[in-house]
């Protein structure tokens, strides 16, 4: 075998083997791609959440102290 075809061999053997490990690459990345485009939109829910329930105001309480009963006095 002349050297010109062991390294077309070898040149396409590692080329396939890029492009199996490129594929897989690309596998990753797809899923790690909608993993952060859902927590994303989770984090965001939850902002909003809390930024809405921070700006409505709280009713508030207005109870008057509790007087004291009157007794009534025994003369």
């Amino acid at each position: 075998m002349d050297f010109t075809t062991i390294f077309i061999i070898g040149g396409v053997v590692l080329l396939a083997i890029l492009v199996l490990i490129a594929r897989l690459a690309v596998r990753w990345i797809v899923r790690m791609t909608i993993v952060g485009v859902i927590l994303l939109a989770l984090i965001g829910g939850g902002l909003f959440w809390w930024w809405t329930n921070r700006l409505t105001s709280k009713p508030q309480q207005n109870r008057q102290p509790a007087q004291p009963t009157r007794r009534a006095s025994s003369h």
